[in-house]
């Protein structure tokens, strides 16, 4: 709901300076025609009205408003040290049978001797850093102070496009990094499953996954891209449809697969526009749509996401007679191979 201009100026009142507080009354109905216009008279004032609007006010009643990707479960905030992500993953011990596998001659030699663990290692490094730009014109923040709630729109229409734009952005980042996972599959039919009825689809495509989520429980070696012993337990699993076999899919069957509440699903279950496979590799990549795919089965540390720099900035340009505001969202996406991934496919 849009806030009158009295009640927001007072809120970048409050979280503004002393050195504005000083110089900007506290707002009122009968004085908020004077605040325009010390804030337009005074460049200093302006800069900071326009900077606690667009970086702290702004947070508190748009960010939350804003879109919000599906994917948002794999972001883990902000990396609290440095731009990089050491992943060290130490591979379960093979056992001996003391009475078979040793004998005096090699005993000394068992207990003094070193064993050096199966220790393998990822490295992640920050490769991506985005920014967002908008403009507040001085003409606009004016026409805003004549209109009872002009400031509050004024706000949430100009900043829209910007938050709108870091949401997508995460979401592609994670649906282009859905064919990058290595992983163990699970084939169905082609011949027999194209034959299939909407709802027998729905139905094997539902015991599929309940069998691998029971598989990937077990600690094993086949659904990882490191080939490391690892498991899974079936709430820290997440599967991706697309919306269609969502439609199809009945909803307390996916819960028991989960071994969750029927209100849990949708944190378990993500919808997928398309499922794609990449040919190429770096800038030349291209992303294709992969029919046989059917269902994407990772666990929630298959994809990480991590912010190096979350900010915004204002910068004045009094030529044009407006301020820029630039969004930044610095950080790493990893696919990470110690985590267990399974794809169910049409073959």
């Amino acid at each position: 709901m849009a806030l009158d201009n009295v009640t927001f100026a007072s809120m970048v009142s409050e979280l503004a300076s002393q050195e504005y507080k000083d110089r900007v009354p506290v707002a009122t109905q009968d004085n908020i025609g004077n605040i325009e216009e010390i804030i337009s008279t005074y460049p200093s004032a302006k800069n900071e009205f326009i900077s606690v609007l667009t970086n702290q006010v702004a947070k508190q009643l748009f960010f939350s408003k804003a879109y919000e990707n599906p994917y948002k479960l794999f972001n883990r905030g902000m990396l609290p040290f440095g731009k990089s992500i050491e992943s060290i993953f130490v591979d379960i011990i093979k056992g001996k049978q003391r009475t078979h596998e040793t004998n005096t001659t090699n005993l000394a030699s068992d207990l003094l001797a070193r064993e050096v663990p199966n220790v393998k290692v990822e490295y992640y490094s920050e490769n991506f850093r985005h920014q967002y730009k908008t403009t507040i014109t001085d003409e606009e923040l004016k026409g805003a102070f004549r209109a009872e709630n002009g400031l509050s729109s004024m706000t949430g229409r100009i900043l829209q496009a910007p938050l709108t734009s870091i949401e997508y952005d995460m979401q592609e980042m994670v649906l282009q990094a859905l064919p990058e996972l290595k992983g163990g599959k699970a084939t169905i039919a082609k011949t027999a499953y194209n034959a299939m009825t909407e709802e027998e689809k729905a139905k094997i495509l539902v015991k599929t996954i309940k069998s691998q989520v029971i598989k990937m429980g077990f600690l094993n070696n086949k659904h990882n891209g490191q080939g490391v012993m690892t498991f899974s337990k079936p709430q820290d699993l997440v599967v991706f449809l697309d919306p269609d076999m969502m439609a199809n899919i009945d909803v307390e069957l996916l819960a028991q697969a989960f071994n969750i509440s029927k209100a849990e699903v949708p944190l378990h279950v993500l919808p997928v526009p398309q499922f794609t496979k990449r040919t190429g590799t770096g800038s030349t990549a291209t992303y294709a749509e992969d029919s046989d795919c059917l269902a994407i089965i990772v666990d929630k540390d298959a994809i990480q996401i991590y912010e190096t720099l979350n900010s915004s900035e204002s910068f004045r340009n009094p030529q044009g007679i407006y301020t820029n505001i630039f969004f930044n969202r610095w950080g790493i996406m990893s696919a990470c191979n110690f985590a267990n991934v399974c794809r169910i496919v049409k073959a």
